[in-house]
């Protein structure tokens, strides 16, 4: 009896409150159409639903006017996203939302270049996100606050540089510990490896993730991986063999017969993956 009462009260409600439902609609599309990078399309759907549901739609604007940055590089869409999240109080929005406004102060730091700020917000949200976010939207998360710890490391020198690399490799692998096919926790292992210094462990985990990473959808993480690989840690991993510059002969050949390895055990493993 109470299920048939609930029903019959949605109905009343959305009979009564024709505005509110639009609104949900249009909030919901324009979920949809920021999932899908279609952001002037979400604009456009959240800005109906703002008269309603004003700080929902609200930050689905600012979300999109980010994403509208990093696709144009126009910096009246950073501006404008900046001042629709400064509007918000995250304390009044859903806690879900609150997280995504989180996300949204850190991806507008980080586009500022403010990449300390950025990478604070970043992993100060991860444990209230990871129970909250879909899997899809938690490994942008991981995406974004490894790339931000990383800018942060080579702003800086030394010890200073080391330390921080340092925490993302603790942070990548105590994330595929709980995940082991993490995509961006496999890739931060390796960048982070590389950046504390740990060349040969930074080699051992390209080989690993890159074999890992072998699933249909895998393709773009191997892309980013090989290029890596091939383009920073290869030549130090060289250059830390023969002790020399990277231009002398000894290191050339070395660079060589890295990547002649490198191309030998990947295509093995690709050979392989065919075959299954």
């Amino acid at each position: 009896m109470r299920k048939v009462c609930a029903i019959v009260a949605v109905c009343v409600a959305a009979t009564l409150c024709p505005a509110f439902a639009a609104a949900q609609s249009d909030l919901e599309r324009a979920r949809t159409l920021y999932n899908a990078g279609q952001y002037d399309e979400a604009i456009a759907a959240a800005t109906s639903a703002r008269s309603k549901r004003s700080a929902s739609a609200t930050l689905i604007i600012a979300r999109s006017r980010l994403g509208k940055f990093r696709t144009l590089g126009d910096q009246q869409d950073l501006a404008s996203a900046r001042a629709e999240l400064v509007s918000l109080n995250p304390r009044t929005l859903a806690p879900h939302e609150a997280i995504e406004w989180q996300i949204g102060v850190g991806t507008a730091l980080f586009l500022e270049n403010q990449a300390g700020a950025a990478a604070e917000t970043f992993s100060a949200v991860i444990p209230s996100a990871r129970t909250r976010l879909t899997e899809a939207e938690f490994e942008k998360l991981l995406e974004w606050s490894g790339a931000a710890t990383s800018r942060l490391a080579e702003s800086l020198t030394g010890e200073a540089r080391k330390q921080v690399y340092e925490t993302l490799r603790s942070n990548a692998r105590l994330e595929l510990e709980r995940n082991p096919l993490s995509w961006p926790a496999m890739y931060w292992t390796v960048v982070a490896s590389r950046g504390a210094g740990d060349l040969e462990a930074a080699w051992g985990s390209a080989v690993a993730e890159w074999i890992r990473a072998g699933t249909p959808d895998g393709g773009s993480l191997r892309a980013d991986l090989d290029r890596f690989v091939t383009q920073t840690l290869i030549p130090e991993r060289a250059q830390a063999r023969t002790g020399q510059r990277l231009d002398a002969k000894p290191t050339v050949a070395e660079i060589g017969a890295l990547n002649e390895e490198w191309r030998a055990l990947t295509a093995r493993w690709q050979e392989k993956a065919r075959n299954l």
